[in-house]
């Protein structure tokens, strides 16, 4: 008996070695970086007025342009290859993907100067990181895929829950997702829909948001359920704050939004009406919680709880947690929101 007893004392002590360690893992390499960035959500900071031009150049036939959650450092596919520049002392690091194979898609963290990016090769997708501060590649997982024409979509990751998760296309219009953590589990979520849209993840709890292209709804898991709103036949997913905040807009019969809805999951939701109904891609909300609409003929931003406007310089590509990052001439502008 007492050698039983002892079997089992001495399982228990491994398996919680082998959990401890997967934590370690996590908190000290996968989703920790080089600066001091807690286990929070970045607010908006204060921030002068002065507009920057950094030294980061881009190439007019670069794609995919995309930066970092502080605009520290911005990145583009040029000729199928991946690159990074740093967007104070202009540096540009190629990432070289393993041997055989290439960069089919990458995505930055939303707190942290880290990417995923997913390699392809014939039949197999990989999921790894990519520190940019110590131009470092690790393994995460590998990806189911249907075919050989299997390719990822969109990837949403929440450093609080440690989890990732993938939307794969299958095929013509057919999506499939998984769920991936980082003791390398893997699973398929099995959604109300195969034809998804835009996808998001809850900061603080294990579930996902997402767009049913189908019925035109959005859609919670975990148990999957829609979000209905009174008065609503048509709606679509903008955005989910740092505050677990999801913001859906109301689709009108022009296909644009007149009406954001936000709210938390199983809680009470608010709406804000637009004057003047605009394309989903002109809307933006920062992790804070701000909603800005886009004007890219007047080149501004107007936020939507205050009508501040803020006037940025070229094309706008994206808001990051405290300005808005465009590009003129060639060249990375950063502009602090008023």
């Amino acid at each position: 008996m007492k050698k039983v007893f002892k079997k089992i004392i001495i399982c228990i002590i491994i398996s919680l070695i082998i959990q401890m360690s997967g934590l370690f893992y996590l908190n000290n390499y996968l989703l920790t970086s080089t600066t001091n960035v807690k286990s929070q959500k970045v607010a908006d900071s204060n921030i002068s007025n002065k507009v920057s031009v950094s030294k980061a150049s881009i190439p007019s036939n670069a794609t995919t342009i995309n930066v970092s959650y502080d605009a520290s450092y911005i990145s583009y596919y040029l000729n199928n290859e991946l690159y990074v520049v740093n967007t104070i002392t202009g540096k540009s690091v190629n990432v070289s993907p393993s041997a055989g194979v290439r960069i089919s898609f990458y995505k930055w963290l939303p707190d942290r100067n880290r990417m995923l990016i997913v390699e392809t090769h014939e039949r197999n997708l990989s999921l790894s990181y990519y520190d940019v501060t110590q131009s470092q590649k690790s393994k995460v997982s590998d990806i189911l895929m249907i075919s050989s024409a299997s390719i990822v979509k969109d990837i949403e990751a929440s450093p609080l829950t440690n989890v990732i998760y993938i939307k794969v296309k299958n095929g013509y219009k057919y999506y499939s997702t998984y769920w991936v953590n980082i003791m390398k589990s893997r699973k398929k979520i099995v959604t109300q829909s195969k034809y998804i849209g835009k996808i998001q993840v809850v900061p603080h709890v294990d579930k996902m948001v997402y767009e049913d292209l189908e019925s035109n709804k959005v859609y919670a898991t975990g148990p999957d359920h829609v979000l209905n709103f009174s008065g609503s036949t048509k709606s679509c997913l903008i955005a989910i704050d740092s505050n677990d905040k999801v913001y859906v807009g109301d689709v009108d019969s022009s296909n644009k939004i007149d009406k954001i809805y936000y709210g938390t999951l199983g809680g009470n939701w608010q709406s804000l009406s637009l004057k003047t109904p605009v394309s989903k891609d002109h809307l933006f909300v920062t992790a804070s919680g701000k909603a800005y609409i886009n004007d890219n003929i007047k080149r501004n931003v107007t936020e939507l709880q205050t009508s501040k406007k803020t006037t940025y310089k070229g094309t706008l590509l994206q808001l990051y947690n405290n300005g808005i990052a465009s590009l003129h001439d060639g060249n990375l502008v950063k502009t602090p929101l008023n």
